[in-house]
């Protein structure tokens, strides 16, 4: 590292040097899980909410109807986290962008689109052995809780598919998860395939297959799972 990268690592303590997928890797989680702390002041901006009515003078005959809740799709958690972690990565060299093209299988534009593709720019004047070798990436899988694709994704769609495409070895399976007990929308589907999922269960099951992942192809992959609650009353 050259004297004057240590220098503005001291002057600013949030300033850090990525040179590698693994360097990506740390400061990426570090944000996403800054993200996951701060969720809980604004989480309802992941969820839609239809209005109930609240009678002036609610009864037996006329009771207060309660508001109905229901996760956004997944399109707008990975919305989100592209707006959060572009926040967070600004002043590091680092684009966020969505639904990049990696693999293309036809002439109109169809293939293979990664929910979230990260990439690093070398800084001016470092190491040019470094510095020829281009961008760093990162890629992120995003699943609703409800995708019946949860458990196996991170295996057969980042690590299989997505990560070699774009050519990167590191990668996040971020799953958001709606806790089952606050999602009182009637008639959606999404809700019961919800249900089969046990969240202690999940986020050991991902970590241990991320393991494995990692010991057997030479990659590195890290699973998130994050809570997003909504208002309520206990």
């Amino acid at each position: 590292m050259r004297t004057e990268d240590v220098i503005r690592l001291l002057q600013d303590p949030k300033r850090r040097v990525i040179r590698t997928s693994t360097d990506l890797l740390d400061v990426v989680q570090e944000a996403l899980e800054e993200v996951s702390r701060a969720l809980p002041s604004h989480c309802e901006l992941l969820w839609d909410r239809t209005p109930g009515k609240s009678p002036r003078k609610p009864s037996a005959e006329n009771p207060v109807i309660p508001d109905v809740w229901r996760p956004k799709p997944e399109a707008a958690l990975c919305a989100y986290l592209t707006h959060e972690l572009t926040l967070r990565l600004a002043g590091h060299r680092v684009t966020v962008n969505r639904e990049v093209l990696i693999h293309p299988t036809d002439p109109y534009g169809a293939g293979d689109r990664t929910d979230l593709l990260v990439e690093a720019m070398p800084s001016p004047g470092d190491d040019p052995n470094i510095a020829s070798s281009g961008s760093v990436k990162l890629v992120i899988e995003v699943k609703g809780s409800w995708n019946d694709e949860v458990p196996t994704a991170q295996a057969e769609q980042l690590a299989g598919r997505y990560l070699p495409e774009a050519g990167t070895d590191a990668g996040i399976y971020i799953v958001g998860w709606y806790p089952i007990e606050l999602w009182n929308a009637t008639g959606d589907s999404r809700k019961t395939q919800a249900k089969k999922l046990q969240l202690d269960t999940l986020r050991v099951d991902l970590q241990d297959q991320a393991a494995s992942l990692s010991q057997a192809g030479a990659i590195h992959v890290r699973p998130m799972v994050i809570n997003l609650p909504r208002p309520y009353r206990q």
